[in-house]
């Protein structure tokens, strides 16, 4: 089985051949590894317009390679272009590699933690005029929707939403407005993104517990990253969750930055063996992304418990 053929299996919780499947929110060690800094809003925006094809040829192979080397089911490294952009690198991709990887989205139209410039606003508004903040978000959902269709039109497969709602003491809003402002939204989200055919991942650092239920009741695929620095154990969010959702995570990030071997060891081993239920259902991850100045090699150990452990489970849905 290709890697994007392992990880649509775990997304429907059913057997696969071969590792369990492995991405990462964001790569941002291109450079450092391959020499190519992948290409973003600004380098795209600069580039003249009889050269922008040529640019878009050279950063999906960069992608490609990326995902080659790490062996990732998904390539997500093409959110930083504008949709457009975005649209015709899907069709590079698969003219360079098939179907062998997915082909993702990182956009979230609901409402994430408010800047601190902004928070004092917003608190206002949701005390004082709680219905134009509702507009608001009836506007952004929308436009959001609107983007997603084009974009899985033109290849993708699966989105991350990726607005953030948590801080490590739990959300920034309680329950119930967390129901009245975003719930609703995402649900929307996650509705139009199956209506095309993808595959909905919600992402958000922080403790999720006390908005567990309702991120579930939405309908997403999907789960990332389960943030251990926020006390998200991956084995009670399991048997929480059961086979309603993928599970994407969570090799602590705060051990790949500088923990010891073990401790690396220690968090991979923990994931691969509580988040998948029945051998698949999971996709193996850090708990949050492969960002700049963490030690490549604290990140290929991590990887290398990931190759111990695929070769002695088979997926047993």
């Amino acid at each position: 089985m290709t890697p994007r053929e392992r990880m649509i299996a775990a997304l429907r919780f059913e057997p696969y051949d071969g590792p369990v499947p492995h991405m990462e929110l964001e790569f941002q060690l291109s450079e450092e590894l391959f020499g190519q800094r992948a290409l973003m809003w600004g380098d795209y925006d600069n580039v003249p317009k009889h050269k922008r094809r040529d640019a878009l040829v050279a950063n999906a192979k960069l992608w490609i390679r990326v995902a080659e080397h790490f062996d990732y089911s998904i390539i997500t490294g093409l959110h930083w272009l504008p949709v457009d952009a975005q649209c015709e690198s899907f069709g590079i991709i698969r003219e360079l590699s098939g179907r062998r990887f997915m082909l993702s989205v990182l956009a979230d139209g609901t409402m994430s933690i408010p800047a601190g410039s902004e928070i004092a606003e917003v608190s206002f508004r949701m005390a004082d005029d709680p219905d134009s903040l509702v507009a608001v978000q009836e506007d952004r959902c929308k436009a959001m929707c609107a983007n997603y269709r084009t974009l899985l039109g033109a290849g993708a497969e699966i989105v991350f939403m990726t607005a953030d709602y948590c801080f490590n003491s739990g959300p920034f809003l309680s329950p119930r407005m967390f129901r009245q402002f975003i719930t609703p939204f995402l649900r929307r989200q996650v509705d139009v993104i199956h209506d095309c055919g993808g595959f909905a991942v919600k992402h958000t650092d922080g403790n999720l517990w006390p908005i567990m239920d309702q991120l579930v009741e939405t309908g997403i695929d999907g789960l990332h990253s389960i943030d251990p620095m926020a006390g998200m154990d991956i084995a009670k969010v399991r048997e929480f969750v059961g086979d309603r959702v993928c599970l994407f995570g969570n090799v602590d990030c705060s051990k790949l930055q500088s923990g010891t071997p073990d401790e690396i060891e220690e968090s991979a081993r923990y994931c691969l063996e509580h988040g998948p239920l029945n051998g698949t259902g999971y996709c193996f991850t850090s708990s949050n992304c492969v960002f700049q100045g963490m030690p490549m090699e604290a990140y290929c150990r991590m990887l290398a418990v990931r190759d111990e452990w695929s070769r002695g489970h088979t997926s047993a849905a």
